[in-house]
């Protein structure tokens, strides 16, 4: 019988992520670092009060969901990968999906993945400095940070079931760390001390641009919902997993991040909180005893977590865009035995390792995060576009047309009053967007196939074919 991972001779990729799997992958995309180190801009957002605060995050899990059940709707009605980027191209066509590609693969997940890999190695050293953090080497904390990327970067290339099982781990590290949290703050409150959540909804200096902050940073607390889409292909029984992964795995953060904010305001005072000390660590120096290393410990994991997520799912991006033809086409090589896109990871982690050497990239970070969210709003806005070209099945599953009007409706007046109070934060976006536009002529012209660049592009592929064993990935999908 021939193998379905094949495809008249030429490599497919292979389904072989479960529910569980799949529901890990989102999990542990969705919750990173910022529950455990400040909620502190939410918390300042909001005039200081509580109850606000709680709404928001309550709001962003809500929207959040809206614009996950369209995703749950795209993975049973197309069977590609490539998540946001595919669903862009389907609905307004290569121009517009080359452009948010091209920004994505700029500034887009290698930042996040060269942070995360910092912010696991500054949490890896923290007990060696313990009294004296801010006097850790920074070369130190970089190269602990290229060991972490490489380390997850040979574990994808050699296996997706390696990758799935090391994200199923720092997804359990996770959760652990969180209801470690929660159970303590519960406690707390159990004990009686419960003068913190006292007029709840007092505000102090409550403005329309902390609101948008607010939101802004909720909503990047969220980020990671649309990683079950990205893989499309290599998910068993799609029709019933991506549905139930997407449900699953959005559903524990949310739960999630309502009880670790009460737990900490439980424990610790506003001016505690927007102090904007890590509020995980100063949390378990006050309840956790010795406990708090396992706290510790398991925020480091999870931030390394957060660079497996991006390297699971951008190197599928990219492959898809090689076999898009709208990127270099040695991206969507494949190896022959391991059925992992090779070529594609080598390049996200050249692109991590040379943002890791920057001083200062939180700000590009930052005009990502408005990025991401208004691909993700295009996205979902065009799902009627989508559902004229490829109708429903008997399988598909339908979300009702009020869930995407409603997110692309708040998003868009939330995008108006931020651009409005500060324009010049997403200049820089605007700009490496544009900068695509010259690319795309290149990819679409005859330019491309002679020359240095075809000369390039030859050289990488027979790189690629004699010692990664790749092949070009079929254009059809299984």
């Amino acid at each position: 019988m021939a193998d379905k991972s094949t495809i008249g001779g030429a490599a497919t990729l292979k389904k072989q992520l479960g529910l569980v799997s799949a529901t890990s992958y989102m999990i542990g995309n969705i919750i990173g670092t910022g529950i455990f180190i400040s909620p502190s801009v939410i918390l300042e957002g909001m005039g200081s009060s509580l109850g606000l605060s709680l709404l928001v995050w309550t709001m962003c899990g809500a929207l959040t969901y809206c614009a996950a059940m369209c995703y749950a709707d795209y993975g049973t009605r197309l069977k590609k990968s490539g998540g946001t980027y595919t669903y862009i191209r389907e609905a307004y066509g290569d121009f517009v999906g080359f452009m948010f590609l091209w920004t994505d693969f700029l500034i887009g997940r290698p930042l996040s993945t060269a942070l995360s890999c910092l912010a696991a190695a500054q949490y890896i050293m923290r007990p060696v400095f313990l009294f004296c953090p801010d006097m850790a080497p920074i070369t130190s904390k970089v190269m602990l940070g290229y060991v972490t990327l490489g380390a997850f970067m040979m574990a994808n290339m050699y296996s997706v079931k390696l990758g799935a099982r090391l994200q199923t781990l720092t997804t359990i590290c996770k959760v652990t760390a969180l209801l470690t949290i929660i159970v303590a703050g519960m406690v707390h409150i159990g004990q009686g001390h419960t003068a913190n959540f006292s007029e709840p909804f007092k505000t102090n200096h409550l403005t329309p641009s902390g609101i948008v902050l607010a939101f802004y940073a909720g909503l990047f607390a969220f980020t990671g919902w649309s990683i079950v889409n990205t893989a499309v292909e290599e998910i068993c029984n799609p029709y019933r997993n991506i549905p139930l992964a997407i449900f699953g795995g959005l559903a524990v953060p949310t739960v999630g991040y309502l009880l670790a904010n009460v737990a900490y305001h439980a424990v610790l005072t506003n001016d505690e909180i927007l102090s904007g000390i890590a509020v995980a660590y100063v949390f378990g120096e006050r309840m956790l005893g010795f406990f708090k290393w396992v706290v510790l410990a398991c925020v480091a994991v999870s931030a390394g977590g957060i660079a497996n997520v991006n390297i699971f799912i951008f190197s599928r991006t990219y492959f898809v865009g090689g076999r898009d033809r709208l990127f270099p086409r040695f991206l969507s090589m494949i190896n022959v035995h391991r059925r992992t896109p090779q070529p594609a990871i080598l390049v996200m982690f050249i692109l991590a390792t040379i943002y890791m050497c920057l001083a200062d990239i939180k700000t590009v970070l930052g005009a990502y995060s408005f990025f991401k969210s208004g691909g993700e709003c295009l996205a979902v806005a065009g799902i009627f576009s989508i559902r004229r070209r490829h109708p429903a099945k008997n399988s598909t599953y339908q979300v009702h047309w009020l869930f995407p009007v409603i997110y692309v409706v708040f998003f868009l007046v939330l995008s108006v009053t931020a651009i409005a109070f500060d324009p010049r934060m997403y200049l820089p976006t605007l700009c490496v967007t544009v900068s695509g536009i010259p690319l795309y002529v290149l990819s679409k012209s005859r330019l491309r196939q002679m020359g240095y660049l075809s000369c390039v592009n030859k050289w990488i592929t027979l790189l690629c074919h004699r010692l990664l064993l790749c092949e070009h990935a079929s254009p059809d999908v299984v």
